[in-house]
């Protein structure tokens, strides 16, 4: 499925003129989450690594606690519209189905409290499920150098590879402490890309505490929340990051970086796994 289509548009100019043209622009669908045949979440995200996608939301909202519990992960697509009307479709669906281990008593774990939620493209959520689980602490000794997180952006940058085609992407990337990159996830939503990332990490069994996250959006609440339960240590952005982020960050001992981009960055959470080797001191 494309990340983007053609559509017709008029541009209108301040000389007063105008003229119709074609845009590329980024393509949205809804995926519907069912675990163990009850539906929990619809999101609005772009229609790539949904596999990915499902299982880091599962994983990072705390409806499973490990890919390893989940017996049958299956992607199918239902479209939405009115055929009556002749046009067929207005907006695409892709459904996952996810089923994890039965209990002793032959029953499948329950999705959580709450019931369905719909999580729009441009901003995140914490449901009932992700609040009634305090963050855990993250026990990483791992460190990296400075030099290495100035690199991050431009290598994330050099990365996207839709964003340039259709715009209005963000996009996460997962780095080892040596700045040597292993994935690299876009969508049109920023917690999206996080959740792509983590499905990333459990699918393939990476140990996440020696890893590092680049993203291209603000980093606040409900992302520490999810990057907590993922345990990975460190989270870089070229954005910026909220106050209360920053506080309990520093509580679970995760490192949280800003403004990364160029020959800067801000370190507001745990700055001891940042280390500048030109002279030896953290």
């Amino acid at each position: 499925m494309e990340l983007g289509g053609r559509i017709k548009i008029e541009k209108v100019r301040s000389d007063g003129g105008r003229g119709k043209e074609q845009d590329i622009i980024p393509e949205e669908i809804l995926l519907h989450l069912i675990l163990n045949g009850e539906k929990i979440s619809i999101i609005s995200c772009s229609p790539a690594d949904l596999i990915e996608l499902a299982s880091g939301y599962m994983l990072s909202n705390g409806y499973i606690d490990d890919c390893a519990n989940i017996d049958l992960i299956d992607l199918c697509q239902e479209n939405t519209g009115d055929a009556n009307k002749g046009s067929g479709a207005i907006a695409k669906n892709m459904i996952v189905k996810i089923k994890t281990h039965s209990e002793p008593d032959g029953s499948t774990a329950p999705p959580g409290p709450g019931g369905i939620k719909y999580i729009a493209s441009g901003c995140g959520s914490i449901d009932d499920n992700m609040a009634e689980i305090w963050p855990p602490i993250i026990k990483s000794k791992m460190k990296t150098d400075a030099g290495i997180i100035l690199g991050l952006n431009k290598k994330n940058i050099s990365k996207q590879k839709y964003k340039n085609a259709f715009g209005g992407l963000h996009s996460a990337s997962l780095f080892d402490s040596s700045g040597q990159m292993i994935i690299a996830m876009e969508d049109i939503g920023r917690h999206n890309c996080l959740d792509k990332v983590f499905g990333h990490i459990f699918i393939r069994e990476l140990d996440p505490l020696n890893k590092m996250i680049f993203t291209s959006g603000r980093v606040s609440l409900d992302l520490v929340f999810k990057v907590s339960r993922i345990s990975v240590p460190v989270i870089v952005t070229n954005s910026s990051v909220t106050y209360s982020a920053a506080m309990l960050a520093d509580k679970i001992g995760l490192t949280i970086i800003g403004y990364a981009r160029g020959n800067r960055f801000n370190i507001y959470s745990c700055p001891e796994r940042i280390v500048n080797n030109r002279n030896g001191e953290v």
